[in-house]
């Protein structure tokens, strides 16, 4: 045959696996699907070709080139991958010369134009494989696809201009044209596509948002994302290859998601419309992404989302496996707001579902627990006793407070199994060692109810803490694995029963974290007092201000703690922590009433004002400070918590009606940043929304 002429003038014996090689391209001549097959076999994957590939490339291009031949398309494909079409990077060795061999044959532009239309797919696909090699293969493949009638050669037109045109000088053109074709086309594979490979690159252009978002459900709709059937038997080793050459696996829409919502800027309704229309899809894949797309969106703006979480409860019990872990993803990372799917939560753990996933605890227990959900907590004490190591296990039991108290005997069991731990190495100067201050006692707006006794966990349940939030008292970095194991076993046994922590106290060395820890036991701890009063003298005012708090909680002694609040009051670095220590002594801070009002009306930091007004709510009872709080409150967002609390507190709602309403008109979080927030944090600003509207609601009771 005149295409395989001088096929046997070459010793192909003494090629690597090319001793089969002529009788496979006879075969194929003659339109053996088989062996095409067996070609594919005889070549390496990702790697350099074999010698017998460069040898054989110009026979298969002459069988492509003769239109009586069948299987030209396939055969066209099986020269693109040989020559390395998916392996654009590699210029290099025998790959390099199958490359240039080609380059030079010239005859890709006239099969651009064939009559075939799996021919000019496939040429379109072998481009890519020399388009290093030859001269505006960009702006050729642009005519062509204005003029190519056939919607997959069209698509494949498109997906090797940008392999072709996104480099260099042509970046920016190539974005230009993407966005033309997704709001121009007709074909609505193609306008996916071109979206999808739009925003593949770095700063896509402006498009039509209106028809992207129909095209995004019209893909979703016909299933465009799923994965199409299996390539036929092309075993290895160049599956890789041939699965691009199919274009078998798609990038996904999640991108043409997040581009079309960035349209939206802070319009929430626009956000929401797009995620419940893609969540009422039959689609898995629209399901899917819709749900991760939610998590950044209650993560950046307030809305109404109770329609959404009903949706994500429901789709917990979807039946393919990566909706539900998608719904589940999104409960864990919106804190609170996660509280009307907690029954559904609930119901998705069986007996027979693992309590823990790769030493963690799993996220449906985590949910629940962050929550404080009661029924999780026999599944807590089982993994107490069963996989006490688990991580995450002990924050989550700390957070139940003496609501667990049932698990302080299982706590004790273990703690008493463990050594003591080693005592850290003395400071030269003999003083306790010091912490940085950001350890330094934080406020927390809802940790302050008047009370005339000092605030002992035995007394009331601690504030229940996010499941895997670290407290201040576990900031410090354990010398070994057990000693952490120790300390998280600790600090859920001073959560939950706090008097019967004491003696596993004693000798715990008293730098912050101890002292943080004996802050927390209360009156248990009062044979450590002479400790705690030796630390009142540190050189380091955050251990100070702490071993105030301590002695206060720890034996009742207002004027110990009072005498050294005093001493930093007008400490710029930590005025906010004297002043709500004096606030925690209730009345027995009044002879530091007139101090406070003056730190109220000066012209200090926003911090201390409003530390200094809550102070003296709390010390007198007179509200009057909190209506001098406007100003802080604009100028400074991240306190407004603490003031929306404390005007809810002193009932101040016809001073800040108006500072509420415009609060509520804000689509932001005030606590946003451009890492996201952390389940917490969103339920941190729920909590001053609700404020807000209790603001605007309640009936005042002080006159404005």
């Amino acid at each position: 045959m005149a295409a395989l002429a001088g096929l046997h003038d070459i010793d192909w014996s003494s090629l690597d696996q090319g001793s089969a090689v002529p009788r496979l391209l006879a075969d194929l001549a003659g339109g053996e699907p088989a062996a095409l097959r067996d070609l594919y076999r005889l070549a390496p994957d990702g790697e350099d070709v074999r010698p017998w590939v460069v040898s054989a490339l110009p026979f298969l291009l002459d069988l492509v080139a003769d239109p009586a031949r069948p299987l030209r398309g396939e055969t066209l494909r099986l020269v693109g991958d040989l020559a390395g079409a998916d392996r654009t990077w590699q210029m290099a060795g025998r790959t390099l010369a199958a490359k240039r061999l080609l380059a030079e044959w010239g005859g890709l532009g006239d099969l651009l134009v064939d009559e075939d239309p799996s021919v000019r797919e496939a040429a379109a696909y072998t481009l890519r494989a020399v388009y290093r090699l030859i001269t505006n293969p960009t702006g050729d493949l642009w005519e062509r696809f204005a003029e190519e009638p056939d919607a997959g050669v069209r698509l494949m037109l498109l997906r090797t201009s940008v392999i072709t045109g996104a480099v260099g000088g042509g970046y920016e053109l190539t974005k230009v044209w993407l966005a033309s074709v997704a709001d121009t086309d007709d074909d609505l594979r193609v306008r996916i596509s071109a979206l999808t490979e739009l925003m593949a690159l770095y700063n896509p252009v402006p498009f039509d948002a209106g028809r992207a978002r129909e095209t995004l459900l019209d893909a979703y709709r016909e299933g465009l994302n799923r994965e199409p059937e299996q390539v036929a038997d092309m075993a290895a080793p160049l599956l890789t290859g041939a699965r691009m050459a199919t274009r078998q696996w798609t990038p996904g829409y999640h991108q043409v998601v997040k581009a079309v919502r960035a349209t939206y800027r802070d319009d929430v309704d626009a956000h929401l419309g797009l995620l419940h229309e893609m969540l009422a899809m039959d689609a898995w894949d629209a399901r899917q992404d819709a749900l991760y797309e939610a998590r950044s969106l209650v993560q950046r703006l307030r809305g109404p989302y109770r329609p959404l979480i009903d949706r994500a409860a429901e789709l917990l019990f979807d039946r393919d496996a990566q909706v539900r872990a998608a719904a589940l993803h999104l409960l864990q990372g919106v804190g609170e707001m996660a509280r009307p799917a907690a029954d559904a939560v609930w119901e998705t753990m069986s007996g027979a579902k693992p309590w823990t996933h790769q030493g963690a605890l799993s996220p449906s227990v985590g949910i629940l627990a962050g929550l404080g959900d009661e029924r999780v907590l026999p599944i807590l004490e089982r993994l107490l006793d069963d996989a006490p190591q688990t991580t995450g296990l002990h924050e989550a039991i700390a957070g139940y407070g003496v609501r667990a108290r049932a698990l302080g005997r299982t706590l004790r069991r273990l703690l008493r199994t463990l050594p003591a731990p080693a005592s850290p190495p003395a400071p030269a100067s003999g003083s306790l060692p010091a912490s940085p201050a950001s350890a330094s006692l934080p406020y927390s707006p809802a940790s302050s109810a008047p009370s005339s006794r000092p605030a002992t966990p035995s007394a009331s349940p601690a504030p229940r803490a996010p499941a895997g939030a670290v407290s201040p008292a576990s900031t410090a970095s354990p010398a070994s694995a057990a000693d952490a194991y120790r300390a998280a076993l600790l600090d859920a046994l001073i959560a939950v029963v706090p008097q019967e922590a004491a003696d596993y106290l004693m000798q715990e060395p008293l730098d912050l974290t101890g002292l943080h820890r004996l802050i927390r036991t209360g009156r248990a701890a009062a044979a450590r007092a002479a400790e705690i009063r030796t630390a009142l003298t540190s050189e380091d005012p955050v251990i100070a201000l702490t071993a105030a708090r301590a002695i206060w909680c720890v034996t009742g002694d207002a004027e110990a703690a009072a005498t050294v609040y005093d001493e930093y009051l007008t400490d710029p670095g930590h005025a906010v922590t004297a002043i709500d220590g004096l606030a925690e002594l209730n009345s027995r801070a009044a002879g530091r009433a007139p101090l406070l009002n003056r730190l109220v009306k000066s012209r200090t930091s926003d911090e201390v004002r409003v530390a200094a007004a809550r102070a003296l709510w709390r010390i007198t009872g007179n509200p009057s400070s909190a209506r001098r709080l406007g100003p802080a409150w604009e100028a400074t967002p991240r306190l407004r918590p603490r003031i929306a609390r404390l005007w809810v507190e002193t009932d101040m709602g016809a001073y800040a009606t108006r500072y509420a309403k415009a609060e509520l008109a804000i689509p932001t979080r005030y606590n946003l940043t451009n890492l996201g927030l952390s389940p917490a944090e969103i339920s941190e600003d729920e909590q001053l929304l609700a404020d807000c509207r209790k603001l605007i609601t309640d009936k005042p009771r002080w006159p404005f």
